[in-house]
């Protein structure tokens, strides 16, 4: 999920909260401020796992981080004065690491968040207007970060690196508009990203070099992941395709039983990549989230989520499953799913403060 498709999400929430009309006389009492559906509000969206195997995850629409211990103890952190976070990573420090989002009406500024294993945060502004986007551990044991100049989808944009010290350095790209969204460390010792809005694939090496890999136009690459094949694979939204390119910038597509919005795609313990995918719902506006399985050879198993809930994170970990966040977007549940890699699934409610 991008920031700012989370971000409209939780502003659509907002506007879809409905009014009480009172008869006057007498004048009815000023309204409270509107607040999200409540379901929408705690429901946990972007995972990592720690060293010492807890679960993490951030929060839907509000400024906490919540954590999941292999016990089934849920905890919850107040994060600095933000909005939200999202897309949370274990940094090479055995720290949290995330993107810090602060909306004021229309205006969004961004940061980058640290967190100890004990709940404890240290917030680092980003010089200039620039707000993060996609978060990733790279392969020099620093954190990179895609931002855009003051969440303009039309302006200029930029890879970032942070080191676990905190000290940060811009590579401004030559491009403006170009929507530089997730990122993955990959192949070439390099970290890679997605360009939708010019049907692109980027590495750029840790000097801050890039290098550009054109996709035939209309193509609109999302999540992106290190295959275990030492290829690079990506996902095309609202498609039914997968693809897989080469360090060289070799493409090869692969057709899906599915199509929609992908959420995620990780590459999982049984060297088989696993994605997350939004599926038109049985109703209008609504989506049923699934999670496909496919091989590097492109053969691909659906395993559609329970009770026709959406998903919005997935992470494979250490112990051989993968964990998925599940998103009700009218309220709902709070659940965190597993999947093994049979396709069995199970879900873990979780009762979360708001």
């Amino acid at each position: 999920m991008t920031i700012g498709t989370l971000f409209a999400a939780i502003l659509a929430a907002m506007l879809a909260v409905g009014c009480v009309v009172e008869n006057p006389p007498p004048p009815p009492p000023p309204p409270p401020p509107p607040a999200l559906p409540q379901g929408l509000a705690i429901q946990p969206s972007s995972l990592a796992e720690d060293a010492q195997a807890n679960l993490w995850f951030t929060i839907l629409g509000t400024p906490k981080v919540g954590s999941l211990g292999r016990s089934g103890s849920v905890s919850e952190f107040k994060l600095p004065p933000v909005s939200f976070a999202a897309n949370i990573v274990a940094g090479a420090d055995s720290n949290l690491w995330m993107v810090g989002i602060t909306a004021v009406g229309s205006a969004i500024s961004g940061n980058i968040i640290r967190m100890t294993p004990d709940g404890q945060s240290t917030i680092y502004e980003l010089p200039g207007n620039w707000v993060p986007e996609g978060l990733a551990t790279g392969p020099d044991g620093n954190l990179w970060f895609t931002a855009w100049l003051g969440a303009n989808p039309d302006g200029n944009v930029a890879i970032g690196q942070i080191t676990t010290a905190g000290a940060i350095t811009m590579f401004p790209m030559p491009e403006p508009g170009t929507g530089p969204t997730t990122i993955a460390a990959g192949p070439e010792h390099s970290l890679w990203f997605t360009e939708a809005s010019v049907a692109r694939i980027v590495r750029i090496a840790l000097d801050g070099k890039a290098v550009e890999y054109h996709l035939p136009k209309g193509t609109l690459p999302a999540q992106i992941t290190a295959g275990p094949d030492g290829n690079i694979w990506f996902t095309e939204n609202f498609s039914n395709r997968v693809a897989r390119m080469t360090p060289a910038g070799q493409v090869t597509e692969f057709t899906l039983p599915v199509s929609g919005k992908y959420e995620a795609i990780v590459s999982g313990p049984d060297r088989n990549l696993w994605i997350a995918v939004n599926r038109p719902g049985a109703t209008p506006d609504s989506a049923a989230g699934a999670i496909l399985r496919v091989t590097p050879s492109g053969a691909c198993t659906v395993f559609p989520l329970p009770n026709n809930a959406s998903v919005s994170g997935l992470i494979a970990r250490r112990d051989g499953t993968l964990v998925f966040s599940e998103r009700w977007v009218t309220g709902g549940p709070t659940r965190i799913g597993q999947i093994t890699t049979a396709g069995e699934i199970t879900e873990s409610t979780l009762s979360l403060k708001r």
